[in-house]
């Protein structure tokens, strides 16, 4: 496996970003994130899934008897469990340089340890919606305030992932790359279409990254130079002198 091919892991809390950077990335940079392994997952398929093709739905005891077996990265998500077969890492690496997935912060560590014991290079990315160093009842007031403005969680899903973000954030030191982003899927000034807020898309056509706000257009620049291997480990936030 050559030192270009990398698996690239995208993580943080509920609200953070992840899906209007993921989307802003494949707009504007598109096939880097396209190769993505099928995970397993315990939870029951939503609405238009598909088996084999969004997830592998599998009972929970089978996923958790996956645990011992060096071919799988198994953790707990939430209330469900998920795994990642790491051969099918492996061989999507074989013609792709890129092989990403979005994956729950548990699943640092396990798949620090796979990566390297299969001798591929893994970049584990990290969204903080705040410094790390910030209390915990800073951030969980934040990411309420962040989900009840997206509005698409009932009022126990909004407490439950709040409450969850500061031991997301913890895992964080597992991970290689760590990014500060103020600009969470409820900035709809920021991500325009790509954003939610009050259950529904943002408004104003996103067809260039000049339509995305300062902070959205360094966030989309920043992970990609990331995912490409063009910046080292280490953290990172938007710079207090950055042209707006």
């Amino acid at each position: 496996m050559t030192a270009s091919k990398r698996f690239v892991m995208l993580s943080g809390p509920s609200c953070v970003g992840k899906g209007p950077l993921q989307a802003a990335v494949r707009k504007f940079h598109p096939g880097l994130i396209d190769a993505r392994p099928i995970l397993c997952t315990s939870r029951p398929p939503r609405k238009s899934e598909i088996h084999g093709e969004d997830f592998y739905f599998l009972p929970e005891d089978f996923i958790r008897s996956l645990a011992g077996s060096p071919d799988f990265a198994v953790s707990p998500v939430r209330t469900d469990w998920q795994a990642i077969h790491i051969p099918q890492v492996k061989e999507l690496l074989r013609t792709r340089d890129v092989v990403f997935a979005e994956v729950f912060h548990t699943f640092g560590t396990v798949l620090r340890r796979r990566a390297a014991s299969r001798q591929f290079k893994s970049i584990r990315v990290f969204l903080l919606p705040l410094p790390p160093e910030t209390s915990h009842d800073e951030v969980i007031r934040v990411m309420k305030a962040k989900l009840r403005r997206r509005a698409t969680d009932t009022r126990a899903k909004i407490a439950d992932r709040s409450s969850s973000a500061p031991k997301e954030i913890k895992a964080s030191a597992s991970y290689t790359h760590r990014i500060v982003n103020s600009v969470g899927e409820d900035d709809v000034a920021e991500w325009k279409s790509l954003g939610t807020c009050g259950g529904k898309k943002g408004k104003g056509a996103v067809r260039t990254i000049r339509n995305l706000g300062p902070r959205a257009r360094w966030l989309v620049r920043t992970f990609v130079r990331i995912v490409r291997g063009r910046l080292p480990p280490g953290d990172y936030s938007y710079p207090s002198n950055a042209a707006q």
